[in-house]
């Protein structure tokens, strides 16, 4: 608006000492909001023909209703969110900016910048507004988490450190915790204190590729090479897979986006967080939007076979059959279902399919010589679970499988240096591992060694919180006494 369309003249306002008129009042607030909209940071300028199609489209939308609302908080801020999640980080960063600037007090406009800044690697800014949204809500864990990381990858470990130990205290942070002070004692070259921490993250979350490359360096700083050659090799298993952390701000961002492929990734996360039915739904909206992704219709042969819907499993199997793409993992498993069906001959034959495509399946392998195993056949089930090892030597359950399939066989002296190997990291699957050497060497004859290893087995099965193990260890040891 401009000022001249208030009616404004020189000296309005000024025909009484006593009495302002209402006009006079509606002409200042308007001369006041416009020229505090000057100091207002501007909306980005957008390339919005530079966009994909359905970014376009959604960035557009959120575009036209924040320019026609430019002092509306919720219209700027949503047009920051959409150009969050279609990863247009620096933009979206400018946006939150003036979202902060027309509501100062808010949580969010602080929190999402500083997710945004991370992204753009810019993490000493981030923590900064980390910083100021933890003002407003103190008790926010992802902030929490989000600062420590932010202060650690800025090199403010002397900060970092005292808030990631008390993160170790929340179980749903912890993860993240033993990773960040793991870090930080690496940093400081006291790869000891590191590698307990890293353990404990990936004893914690498994499936962790950044905590198995972090440990990978500080076994080899501390020399132990075969170590860090399995953490390696975890690193290349897992690759970006990252623990899940309910974050119900982050969420109003992801949930913008619907795109095909977001979907896919939303259904991941949600299989991950123990939730089948939303896993599904996103899986089956992606395909909705791009039935061609053949990894959707593999993810849905497992998730529909949790489920026990054999027949839409099926479906998506000869679905993927047709589309050409993503087939070890399909026959796989298609496998897998037929096992939970207890159908052990075609099960059998799928993981050959699976191993005939990819030689290297080394849980197609695995799951073979199991159905051999229950055939009895046991030398056969040795060989494929060694195929296992040899296409994954990082596979500890693959291991084990060999161990006991070649205690079963008498080769004691085989089954001790095979379970040697999975006496580290001492996580919560050790215990029966090494309740298994203490096996082996009882039966080759080593009495003493069974002992010691039995013993270790029980009190870190204790720790671990499986007493049935611990008392089936402690009535094995009795009898060795």
């Amino acid at each position: 608006m401009r000022i001249a369309d208030c009616g404004l003249r020189i000296g309005c306002g000024l025909k009484s000492a006593l009495r302002i008129p209402h006009s006079a009042i509606v002409c200042a607030s308007v001369v006041f909001l416009s020229l505090a909209q000057i100091d207002l940071p501007p909306l980005p300028q957008l390339a919005l023909d530079a966009y994909p199609p359905a970014a376009r489209e959604a960035v557009s939308r959120a575009h036209q209703i924040a320019t026609a609302r430019p002092t509306d908080a919720e219209a700027v801020g949503t047009l920051a969110r959409v150009l969050h999640a279609w990863d247009q980080w620096g933009a979206a960063h400018d946006t939150y900016v003036r979202a902060q600037a027309l509501a100062p007090r808010a949580f969010e406009w602080q929190y999402l910048d500083g997710l945004a800044l991370q992204r753009l690697a810019r993490h000493a800014e981030a923590a900064g507004h980390f910083d100021e949204a933890l003002q407003r809500s103190p008790g926010y864990l992802p902030a929490r988490v989000k600062l420590a990381e932010s202060l650690l990858e800025s090199g403010s470990l002397d900060r970092a450190e005292p808030l990631f130990e008390a993160l170790r205290r929340e179980p749903a942070s912890e993860p993240a915790a033993e990773l960040g002070l793991g870090r930080i004692a690496a940093a400081k070259g006291q790869h000891g204190a590191a590698v307990t921490h890293l353990e404990r993250a990936v004893a914690l979350f498994p499936e962790w590729g950044a905590a198995y490359y972090a440990l990978a360096l500080s076994y080899r700083a501390l020399g132990r090479r075969e170590d860090a050659q399995r953490a390696l090799e975890r690193n290349a298993q897992y690759g970006p897979i990252w623990p899940a952390q309910n974050d119900s701000v982050f969420a109003t961002v992801t949930a913008l986006r619907d795109d095909a492929q977001t979907n896919l990734q939303r259904g991941l996360k949600l299989a991950d967080a123990g939730d089948l039915a939303g896993a599904i739904a996103a899986h089956e909206a992606a395909l909705a939007r791009d039935p061609s992704i053949a990894q959707a219709h593999v993810n849905l042969i497992s998730l529909y076979g949790r489920t026990q819907d054999w027949a839409r499993a099926e479906q998506h199997y000869r679905a993927v059959v047709a589309i050409g793409f993503n087939l070890d993992e399909a026959h796989y498993d298609y496998g897998v279902l037929l096992g939970l069906q207890e159908r052990w001959g075609p099960a059998a034959e799928a993981y050959r399919q699976a191993i005939a495509i990819n030689p290297r399946h080394a849980l197609a392998h695995n799951n073979l010589g199991q159905i051999l195993e229950r055939d009895r056949r046991f030398d056969e089930a040795a060989a494929a679970y060694r195929q296992a090892v040899d296409s994954q030597p990082a596979f500890r359950l693959g291991r084990f499988n060999l161990g006991r399939m070649l205690l079963a066989l008498g080769r004691t002296d085989e089954a001790i240096v095979e379970l040697e190997k999975l006496i580290q990291p001492r996580d919560a699957e050790v215990p029966r591992y090494l309740f298994a050497l203490a096996t082996a060497h009882v039966r080759a004859g080593h009495r003493a060694e069974g002992i010691k290893w039995a013993t270790d087995a029980k009190q870190l099965a204790l720790e671990h919180g499986q007493r049935e193990l611990a008392a089936a260890i402690e009535r094995d040891l009795a009898r060795l006494k």
